[in-house]
């Protein structure tokens, strides 16, 4: 008799990340769409414009990016004069990634197109199933942090 294997399926960090792939690969296409930004550029630009200046180490955590790919973002969105970089005030061997006037406009455009992808997606939901599933996510990403030595 063939043993049994559980499905792929049975296992919710499975199904979680097959979420948010699908999840990115239709915001990527709203961020090029809308900006022409890549979806690291975009996650850059929000996480700059939703938390002000920001070091490479802030960002890359905070845009929820590796620091060579939140690093690539940013030299994308400098070139083309979203950001800039310029040394931090307390640390002069670091530099802060903040937003130019172009780039707060733009950064409202990715909003706005976030916030579409977010209210299309979860519309399914009762206002009381968000809460609950707001609830579990910061419950499980607290857990997680900790499992990381990060809580």
């Amino acid at each position: 008799m063939r043993p049994v294997h559980p499905s792929l399926d049975q296992f919710l960090t499975y199904k979680m990340h097959r979420l948010m792939k699908q999840h990115d690969k239709r915001i990527a296409q709203s961020y090029a769409d809308a900006a022409q930004l890549s979806l690291a550029e975009s996650r850059v630009l929000a996480a700059v414009g939703t938390a002000g200046a920001l070091s490479n180490s802030e960002l890359a955590r905070r845009a929820n990016l590796d620091k060579s790919q939140a690093s690539r973002g940013a030299d994308g969105l400098v070139s083309r004069g979203l950001v800039r970089r310029a040394p931090d005030e307390h640390d002069g061997r670091a530099v802060k990634v903040t937003l130019t006037p172009e780039g707060e406009r733009v950064w409202r455009v990715v909003i706005d197109a976030a916030r579409a992808h977010y209210d299309r997606l979860f519309d399914t939901l009762t206002d009381d199933e968000m809460r609950v599933y707001e609830q579990l996510l910061d419950k499980l990403l607290l857990r997680s942090d900790e499992l990381d030595g990060q809580g």
